[in-house]
């Protein structure tokens, strides 16, 4: 990823018998930003680094001099950046619209960084609409309900979110405070403890470790929010932020508050284009326990729903089961979508 500290480019040098006097250029770019060689410095470059002070001057460059040993810098190599004619060019930035329909006419490689589309480039896209109080303008890239074929996947993912929010419907004709505890408590469990201490934090970022069996009961936890298996949930966030608010991206914003929130969820195909190389959950693949959650899942939901039911009837399927999973679901998504749509952002992060 390109480096976006300031840079000293050597532009010309005399030598002595004991030290080399150096001319440097500073920006506030990448070297690649340039369009010189990779190995700005070696000797091998000297003639074409020779460029007038006058005219690294106009870019905005800090002219001075020192003596330093002749250092190499890597220029970096990025998705869709072009090399420079001049010190002053500046590279053409795609749209999120532009970029998707170049990605996507061709064969994806979803695990090569692309940079990050340009929000005023955006802006100007005929069928781009403001998110409300948002900066982000978002375009629709796929049918979200009407005129679209609809997977098995997809029907069987909307049938049970129908049932999960419909039966939420209960919850105040179903109310008791046990019932209410049994809700925070499982809360707990699955929303802090499974999702985002062990799927987030431990398994997708690898924050911290534990012992083998910590980690297996932590993972077991998010097992029981019903957002899919562990290594399903952790690849497509990795793929997230490898991605983030590019045409890659599995949820971005940049297709609608509501694609982001939820609506790639329902669209199996569309988002398997961005995430259906699972190879980057290798640490885990190879763990017999993952690879039996996996194959078992559906079991799990089941047993879930079973043992509530044994536990408190019909009201803690509802309190403990989904009115429990909706309320973790959309703190979950909306960290995907609100989080992505609206706040300050400190630092222009991406390539």
């Amino acid at each position: 990823m390109a480096a976006w500290a300031k840079q000293s480019l050597v532009v010309g040098h005399s030598s002595s018998s004991d030290r080399k006097s150096e001319t440097f250029a500073t920006f506030g770019g990448p070297v690649a930003r340039l369009g010189l060689p990779n190995r700005v410095g070696s000797r091998a470059c000297q003639p074409s680094l020779r460029l007038k002070v006058a005219d690294l001057r106009t870019c905005g460059a800090r002219v001075t001099r020192r003596v330093s040993l002749t250092r190499a810098i890597a220029a970096p190599e990025v998705l869709g950046d072009t090399a420079f004619q001049s010190p002053c060019e500046q590279p053409q930035q795609l749209s999120y619209s532009q970029q998707y329909h170049q990605l996507f006419q061709k064969p994806l490689d979803t695990k090569k960084i692309v940079p990050k589309p340009s929000k005023e480039a955006q802006k100007l896209e005929p069928d781009g609409r403001k998110v409300l109080l948002s900066d982000v303008y978002a375009t629709q890239k796929t049918n979200l309900f009407k005129n679209r074929s609809w997977a098995a996947t997809d029907k069987q993912y909307i049938g049970f979110m129908l049932f999960i929010h419909g039966l939420c419907l209960a919850a105040p004709f179903t109310f008791s405070w046990p019932m209410v505890g049994l809700f925070l408590v499982s809360y707990f469990i699955t929303g802090c403890l499974g999702i985002t201490l062990s799927y987030h934090r431990q398994l997708s970022h690898r924050s911290f470790a534990t012992p083998k069996w910590l980690e297996y009961a932590l993972a077991y936890c998010g097992v029981l929010a019903i957002q899919g298996e562990p290594m399903e949930w952790v690849s497509s966030h990795r793929y997230h932020h490898l991605h983030t608010d590019t045409p890659l991206d599995p949820h971005s914003p940049y297709e609608g508050f509501w694609w982001s929130h939820m609506g790639w969820l329902l669209d199996n195909k569309s988002t398997l284009q961005r995430v259906g190389n699972r190879t980057n959950v290798a640490d885990m693949s190879c763990q017999p326990f993952y690879k039996w959650i996996q194959d078992t899942y559906t079991w799990h939901v089941v047993g879930l729903f079973a043992a509530l039911y044994a536990v408190g009837g019909f009201p803690a399927m509802v309190w403990g089961g989904a009115l429990r999973i909706a309320f973790v679901y959309h703190i979950t998504w909306f960290v995907n979508s609100a989080s992505h749509c609206w706040g300050y952002q400190s630092y222009n992060t991406g390539v």
